[in-house]
């Protein structure tokens, strides 16, 4: 992989570099955590179009889908994310009104 030429101000050339893969991992919460870990999956999965198209370049990369070797997806997450047809826009500002929600 290589950062290409420009991609900071100071940065005059590409500079070769490892990819490395980053995975969201979460402790093994049997409370009201749960929920809330659950939750946040479904937000984040409900809005990685407003993501991919808003955000960060790198989010067109994101698979929430992909098999971790090893690694099972929390019963949590899955029972909230599982494939169901949204019955509300997304909202403008997803992460934020995500974050603000989870927090209160």
């Amino acid at each position: 992989m290589e950062i290409p030429a420009s991609t900071y101000s100071w940065q005059k050339s590409g500079v070769s570099t490892v990819g490395v893969k980053a995975v969201l991992v979460s402790f093994d919460f049997r409370t009201e955590q749960c929920e809330h870990i659950g939750r946040f999956a479904r937000i984040l999965m409900d809005n990685m179009d407003w993501l991919k198209q808003n955000g960060h370049p790198k989010w067109n990369h994101v698979d929430l889908e992909y098999p971790l070797k090893g690694w099972e997806q929390y019963d949590c997450v899955r029972k909230q994310t599982q494939k169901q047809k949204r019955t509300e826009p997304a909202p403008i500002n997803p992460l934020w009104d995500a974050m603000k929600q989870m927090l209160q």
